[in-house]
């Protein structure tokens, strides 16, 4: 999936490593059925079957069934149909363009999550036009991170944190179970354009959570930035805010929202985790160049920063 996925333990459950690294071993299975970046997988056969029903994995299945759930959450904003505007853009070559309004007209024509016809007792899925493909790009590795913790919990393994490339990260149990059981892991909220730089430290106690945003995934056309989060229903680049972070119970869920979210952009974000009783920590630009603010809502709280320690 592009990403390292690491699981860490506390110091004293070394026992317990040979559980972790068995537990890490179904990434690969799945990347198998869902990664774009595998010729052979589930996801690109599809891609390539021009419209016609595929016979897929019940993994594939299960993930498009909870994307559509999301995508009718957000009312569209999260789509996994939306790889041809993301093409459309330059982003899937890393050489952002601005591409001429009949170019995401004909990208959007091939874009919408209700195309994704879903035939669960026979195991197959058909898009709606021969061009049309998905990306679980925004959604996969949230799976993967919830399957891995299962499979954690099976083995009887109760205090470990594991995330997917730092933006998708799940906790259970506690970083110090012995003297502080129910302590949960203390996870760092990067600064959007700084990844090494904290802007707070969030609490995160069996659950999980997931950050979206442009990052470094944008350019520059004529004095204004345009970044790689397009929105499924305009065809233009994405969001009011510079990072949207969500908490939810699954990784799955808190993977697909943050991008679905981040898309709906601050108000709308703000009244669903208000209406949902979510967690989220959006970052905003202030007016200085480099400099932005959290912004908090659905009751969530932040140990700030103290700059000067």
């Amino acid at each position: 999936m592009a990403t390292d996925f690491v699981v860490l333990l506390p110091p004293d459950c070394g026992h317990q490593l040979d559980s972790a690294l068995d537990a890490l071993g179904l990434v690969p299975e799945i990347e198998a059925r869902l990664s774009v970046y595998r010729i052979d997988s589930d996801v690109s056969r599809l891609n390539r079957a021009g419209g016609e029903p595929c016979e897929v994995h019940a993994d594939v299945i299960e993930v498009l069934k909870r994307a559509a759930a999301v995508s009718q959450q957000t009312e569209g904003a999260f789509d996994i149909t939306a790889g041809p505007l993301v093409d459309a853009w330059g982003f899937t070559t890393r050489s952002g363009r601005k591409p001429q309004a009949d170019e995401i007209a004909a990208a959007l024509a091939e874009v919408g999550w209700r195309q994704v016809a879903i035939d669960a007792d026979r195991r197959r899925v058909r898009l709606g036009s021969p061009s049309a493909r998905i990306n679980f790009g925004a959604i996969g590795k949230g799976f993967a991170i919830d399957r891995v913790t299962a499979d954690l919990l099976q083995r009887d393994v109760t205090d470990f944190l594991i995330h997917g490339g730092n933006s998708t990260i799940a906790a259970r149990g506690s970083a110090d179970p012995e003297s502080d059981p129910d302590g949960g892991w203390l996870v760092g909220l990067q600064h959007p354009q700084l990844p090494k730089q904290r802007l707070g430290e969030i609490r995160l106690c069996d659950a999980a959570m997931s950050t979206s945003g442009p990052g470094k995934q944008f350019f520059h056309h004529r004095g204004k930035r345009y970044g790689h989060v397009i929105d499924p229903r305009t065809g233009m680049p994405a969001g009011d805010l510079e990072s949207l972070t969500v908490v939810t119970a699954q990784a799955t869920e808190s993977d697909a929202l943050a991008t679905g979210l981040f898309v709906a952009g601050r108000e709308a974000a703000s009244a669903y985790a208000e209406a949902q009783g979510v967690a989220l920590y959006g970052v905003a630009a202030k007016r200085r160049q480099g400099e932005v603010e959290v912004v908090l809502a659905g009751g969530a709280e932040l140990r700030q920063i103290d700059r000067d320690g």
